[in-house]
């Protein structure tokens, strides 16, 4: 069980290079439960919070959202785009129907590809 959510703990948030962690924000913890609901199943955490170091060594936007930490990446097949919008992400990166960055960034939602 999870120390922050009933599914979610700080670990998996921590930079993986670094081993450095910062306060996963409420919003963020509140989409990925509602998110695990919809989907009905475990959601890994590839990417949490990034150090700028980490986001450099792994070719990370400038501007990454990682890099504050409002923002994960999950593996593709877990969520469509759509479930991803309904859970309240509000930056949702996608590849096919899969959303594999979500965020929960201040401002308009933000949709790209990969």
């Amino acid at each position: 069980m999870g120390d922050l959510t009933p599914h979610f703990s700080q670990s998996e948030f921590r930079d993986k290079r670094a081993g450095v962690s910062v306060d996963v924000p409420v919003r963020l913890l509140g989409a990925l439960e509602h998110l695990r609901g919809q989907v009905g199943r475990p959601i890994v955490i590839v990417s949490g919070y990034r150090t700028l170091d980490t986001n450099r060594a792994v070719v990370g936007a400038p501007a990454s959202r990682h890099l504050v930490g409002d923002a994960v990446d999950i593996p593709p097949g877990i969520a469509t785009v759509d479930q991803a919008e309904a859970a309240g992400f509000v930056g949702i990166g996608s590849s096919g129907p899969w959303a594999i960055h979500v965020d929960v960034r201040p401002g308009p939602p933000a949709r790209w590809t990969y």
